[in-house]
């Protein structure tokens, strides 16, 4: 009976190759779902700054004096916009509104609007939509 003394160099070789063949099918069946991990990850960033600045721009508009400037003492991203519509009272928008994070320098409206439609956009540096919130804010 003979000992056996382990594999040939053509036995691993040709493990090895059948190796590297399948490392290659599962990375390339992974590599699209890294991609949308980092995709899911700008999102969730995005939504996050926007409602960041919704809730600073709600705070700041507790104060009568700030909701009636259309401003808030906020630090605005680079990438994010901020649109506010006045409301009526059936919630529809009647004018736009001139937003400012400068409340030093801003003009309260001249009427009283009951209501304040604020839209928060982020963008990415190529300029793709990332986040969009809306929120209705009355005022205090």
């Amino acid at each position: 009976m003979r000992a056996l003394k382990g594999l040939t160099l053509i036995e691993v070789l040709i493990a090895m190759t059948v190796f590297a063949v399948l490392m290659m099918v599962v990375t390339q069946s992974l590599l699209p779902l890294f991609g949308l991990t980092r995709e899911s990850r700008l999102q969730l960033d995005a939504n996050q700054q926007a409602q960041e600045i919704i809730e600073a721009i709600r705070s700041a508009w507790l104060d009568v004096a700030q909701y009636e400037k259309t401003c808030a003492p906020i630090h605005l991203p680079s990438g994010a916009t901020v649109r506010v519509q006045a409301l009526n009272k059936q919630a529809q928008p009647v004018n736009s509104l001139s937003f400012t994070t400068n409340c030093a320098s801003a003009v309260p409206d001249s009427s009283t609007i009951p209501t304040k439609r604020v839209t928060v956009t982020i963008k990415d540096a190529r300029g793709k939509t990332r986040a969009r919130l809306t929120l209705d804010i009355r005022r205090p």
